[in-house]
């Protein structure tokens, strides 16, 4: 098993690529605790966790609350023990129009959620990979935070994701020396349950799918394969990497 006796936690863990890669950890051994604020989702991930022979725990908050996550880190500590790996996925939902119609509180609510959550996760969990000598952080970024994509038409959620790509390079120069390494994952279009709904109209259809090389979107499993390697001790080498994982996207 590529994780084992490591502990993780996945913010957002409770649905889409951040459900997939809790379960991939499980599977490869991890000790898994998710944070959502759904409790209905969160408890079903951990339900199939436990049934696989796992061992996750549900972890109620928001990343926009700074109790909540230190709250999480710290029931982590006290259930597993420790803490390996940090993984900020949370963050699904966004505003999507011109730019001249954005409002402050959108473009403020989206950067807290998507940027300042992040920061706030990293935050929390330092010390404590500080003490244990290491750990890994992956940060769940977004092509779009890499290039301007014709038609999309989310520039605070843009902007956040780009500020999440250079964190990660910011965080991995700063701790690499005391073997934290921090690196993220890009993806294009990933078949979640919101992106499944608007496929439903054949126009949508088409224009997402065109947009990605390949001919089709992702799969929330197939990030997570990615992210099984950035955890583990096979990327004990690789630090500030921004991996796309996006049919061919940024091929373009």
């Amino acid at each position: 098993m590529r994780l084992a006796n490591k502990v993780a936690i996945v913010t957002g863990g409770g649905t889409g690529i951040g459900a997939a890669i809790a379960r991939a950890f499980a599977r490869e051994g991890a000790k898994v605790a998710i944070t959502g604020r759904r409790k209905e989702e969160l408890a079903r991930v951990v339900k199939e966790i436990g049934q696989q022979g796992g061992h996750a725990l549900a972890l109620q908050g928001s990343v926009t609350n700074e109790p909540d996550v230190r709250e999480a880190v710290e029931s982590t500590v006290r259930t597993f023990g420790r803490l390996d790996i940090l993984v900020n996925n949370a963050g699904n939902l966004f505003y999507a129009g011109p730019l001249h119609e954005t409002s402050d509180q959108i473009w403020d609510e989206t950067l807290d959620l998507f940027l300042k959550g992040t920061f706030r996760f990293i935050r929390a969990t330092i010390p404590l990979m500080l003490k244990q000598g290491g750990g890994s952080i992956l940060n769940v970024s977004t092509v779009a935070g890499m290039k301007a994509i014709p038609f999309f038409q989310a520039h605070a959620y843009q902007a956040a994701k780009a500020g999440v790509n250079m964190l990660t390079k910011s965080v991995a120069v700063e701790y690499a020396k005391q073997g934290i390494r921090c690196n993220c994952i890009c993806p294009a279009g990933v078949l979640t349950a919101p992106v499944q709904e608007m496929l439903k109209d054949p126009k949508a259809k088409a224009l997402f799918e065109g947009i990605h090389p390949m001919g089709r979107l992702g799969e929330p499993e197939e990030v997570a394969e990615a992210a099984i390697y950035f955890a583990s001790d096979e990327s004990r080498w690789t630090t500030g990497s921004i991996l796309p994982v996006d049919g061919g996207v940024m091929a373009v």
